[in-house]
């Protein structure tokens, strides 16, 4: 039965570091009912490659999967199987025949039938709990935020309720997260009472428990909820994306003293904490982004809830029939608001001057390009649109979806936007998914867009961004902001970012290096923008001109940094020196990453209070590393002093004329002084750095556990074998590693 932990189970042995350390690929497909052959393919290639695969055949992906996976420890999880249709399963199986020995797949299904058709091994049967375990996870969630005296006093009534979950712990977990929230014995009562119990079946016993917590939200967090009824069963989503559709659909209240995301992310996590949502996994550097997915009985349950406004349409499913080719009937729903529509390649349809009109969220997969531009003549009232389908361009009848607020174009193929787009005035949020390195060109009436909140643009390479972004004053994400070149006048210029003070979380500014941009550093004004947390900066390519090196100091050291950074990337930066003396301020970094640059020296990276990161990747010309680095200068008076004082993981990467790393000792450097250098160090990896010579003296006082020195044979000779030069240094660390092959294979390359 549904509701018993199985996925939980099978997410516990996937999220274990032994696994993860044992695998060199790992992935989990949600499969659910159908088994779609196609999509679990690209969906595996997904997983592997990072990307959508450009592929529409099984074989053509079954192949492409074959080479990726060849003679490599796989682990492979299948959530949530149906069919038990051998046949389906058997081109994967045959794909999966050339991996390594200790490869495993796990697979998690309500049926035996699923478990014995795939040829299992080992079968993990799991039952009920008892009425004792249930209490277990019903007490600790339900009395989380109450004293020793409350817990007392609401125990039997507890116990009592726990008794109702029937053995399943998703109904222990979802009532537990009801009553934390309640505090009296009356409530209480109220809940044990309830006539809601008295639903028969099992799945509808866990329903009782689902219906308590719906009735115990406000009406708009039940309209959230309810929407979630569009997205397919085991569809994996972020929190940031689900709040940006409620947005769109105006489930959100506007508030004068709380911005719209604020209140949507509060809802996110109501909703969380009451078990509707349950945690997939999390970034690493962001806890306040969430990656969820919705239990098949909690997806179940939305859609009871929805009222038949929510539909999934698959034409492969819905069309298994003699006109495949037409799937006009299966959009003729009266009440439907909300639609994702699935369609394969085959199939063709059509619209009804009727049929859309009531349509508020589209979200169409692998549709035909051809159909479009007859789509958006009848879908005027969309408030959501999601395309995902290989999308090579977008007519201009799209500016008749006035109403839009939500646009997402997932593996767009196209080169530009059209001018049509900025007809969309009431559009808050525009995200693109580019497909085609040949993609360069924003529409130039951009500044049009004056209700525009988020503009995510997933893109490595130069775009043109147009003159008047800056205007777009309601921005409050731009993840890519491209610097025009200093011949483009009709280009976006660093200055137009001056207005942009709303902007929050992540910011890429990519093509500084000109002389202009000096000026407009100073008026980009990035101290206003108290909001941003990560801001990465990517200078022009490299010039080799002395010119270009005396603007590029000169830019950097204009820029004025967000006071709230806690992320900074440097990219191409050609001058010698870094001296930034804003970045002594920033009091809150915790990750440093310096990639591609022509120092001869290090900035003084040791006075940054709260850095516990730093990476450094090809310096090309710097030979030594030493008290400049640790921020301590020459005939500096002193006190005592903790250097880089809350570091844990420092990389030296491909430093190849590196010959020296020389710091001060832990030791009286003069009377009542002491330095204490790294005092937090866990890991050290250096990279390709085949001039270094030796090791700084003041490792062998960190308390370092792991350090891994690879394509470095100087250091390498003085430190193996415990009779080198430079062993006693290191001598202390638990996990010491020379392999460059053994790291390659963790996937720990620099």
């Amino acid at each position: 039965m549904g509701g018993l932990g199985k996925t939980t189970l099978a997410q516990l042995a996937y999220n274990d570091p032994r696994v993860q350390n044992h695998f060199e690929i790992k992935f989990w497909i949600c499969v659910s009912d159908p088994f779609d052959q196609c999509k679990v393919a690209k969906e595996i290639l997904e997983s592997i490659e990072g990307q959508s695969p450009n592929l529409t055949t099984l074989q053509s992906q079954l192949d492409r999967i074959r080479a990726n996976i060849a003679h490599k420890k796989f682990f492979l999880v299948l959530d949530d199987v149906w069919t038990e249709d051998y046949t389906m399963w058997e081109p994967f199986k045959v794909a999966f025949n050339c991996v390594a020995l200790s490869s495993n797949i796990i697979v998690t299904t309500r049926k035996s039938r699923v478990a014995e058709m795939m040829g299992s091994v080992s079968i993990i049967d799991l039952s009920e709990l008892s009425n004792l375990d249930c209490w277990l996870i019903f007490s600790k969630i339900a009395f989380l935020d109450k004293d020793p005296e409350q817990c007392e006093q609401l125990e039997d009534i507890g116990r009592q309720i726990a008794k109702r979950c029937k053995g399943l712990p998703l109904a222990a977990k979802t009532l537990g997260s009801l009553m934390r929230f309640k505090k009296s014995r009356e409530e209480w009562k109220t809940v044990l009472n309830s006539n809601l119990w008295e639903l028969e079946d099992v799945e509808k016993g866990l329903f009782a428990s689902l219906l308590l917590s719906y009735y115990d939200l406000s009406s708009p967090l039940k309209q959230c909820f309810s929407y979630c009824a569009i997205l397919p069963k085991g569809y994996i989503f972020s929190s940031d994306d689900l709040v940006f559709m409620w947005m769109a659909q105006g489930y959100i209240p506007s508030k004068s003293n709380m911005e719209m995301e604020v209140i949507g992310k509060e809802y996110f996590e109501n909703l969380f904490i009451r078990s509707f949502f349950q945690a997939f996994k999390e970034y690493p550097n962001d806890d306040k982004i969430r990656i969820c997915k919705m239990h098949d009985i909690v997806h179940d349950f939305a859609q009871l809830m929805s009222k038949n406004e929510c539909f999934t349409i698959n034409s492969d499913i819905e069309l298994d029939s003699a006109k495949k080719e037409d799937i006009e009937l299966a959009l003729d729903y009266k009440n439907a608001r909300h639609l994702w529509l699935e369609i394969s390649d085959e199939a063709q349809f059509s619209v009804s001057n009727n049929s859309g009109k009531n349509i508020r969220t589209l979200i169409l997969v692998n549709h035909n390009n051809d159909n479009l531009s007859n789509l958006f003549q009848h879908f005027r009232c969309l408030r959501t649109l999601t395309l995902d389908g290989m999308l090579k361009e977008l007519p201009d009848a799209m500016e008749n979806c006035i109403h839009l607020r939500y646009l997402n174009l997932v593996n767009y193929y196209g080169f530009g936007l059209p001018e049509t787009i900025c007809n969309l005035c009431n559009l808050q949020i525009l995200k693109i998914m580019i497909r085609d390195a040949r993609f360069n060109k924003l529409p130039q009436g951009m500044s049009k867009l004056i209700n525009l909140r988020h503009f995510i643009l997933d893109h490595s390479f130069g775009v043109y961004f147009p003159r008047g972004i800056g205007r777009l004053i309601s921005l409050r994400t731009l993840s890519h902001f491209y610097v025009s070149s200093k011949d483009d006048s009709k280009g976006c210029k660093l200055g137009e970012l001056k207005n942009l003070n709303h902007l929050q979380g992540t910011l890429r500014i990519i093509g500084l290096g000109n002389e202009e941009d000096i000026s407009g550093a100073k008026n980009a004004q990035l101290k206003k923008k108290i909001g941003l947390h990560t801001l990465s900066i990517w200078f022009v390519g490299w010039d080799f001109e002395d010119k270009r090196r005396e603007s590029d100091a000169l830019v950097l050291n204009a820029l004025e940094s967000p006071p709230n950074l806690e992320y900074l990337s440097i990219e191409m930066y050609q001058a010698t020196t870094m001296s930034l003396n804003w970045m002594m301020s920033l009091t809150k970094l915790k990750m440093f990453d310096i990639r591609y640059t022509f120092l001869e020296h290090l900035p003084p990276l040791g006075k940054l209070p709260f850095l516990k990161s730093l990476h450094i990747k090809v310096a090309k010309y710097l030979k030594k590393v030493g008290n400049e680095f640790l921020g301590i200068e020459p005939g500096q008076k002193k006190d005592n002093i903790i250097v880089f004082p809350n570091l844990e993981a420092l990389t030296f990467d491909n430093f190849r004329e590196w010959e020296e790393w020389i710091g001060i000792g832990v030791e009286e450097d003069e009377e009542d002084c002491i330095i204490t250098i790294m005092p937090h160090l866990q890991q050290l990896e250096i990279w390709s750095c085949p001039k270094l010579k030796s090791l700084p003296n003041f490792l062998h006082k960190t308390p370092l556990q792991n350090l891994g020195i690879y394509g470095c044979p100087i250091v390498k000779e003085r430190c193996e074998g415990g009779i080198g030069e430079d062993w006693h240094k290191i001598s202390h660390v638990p996990n010491i590693n020379f392999d460059i092959k053994h790291a390659f294979l963790k996937g720990k390359v620099g």
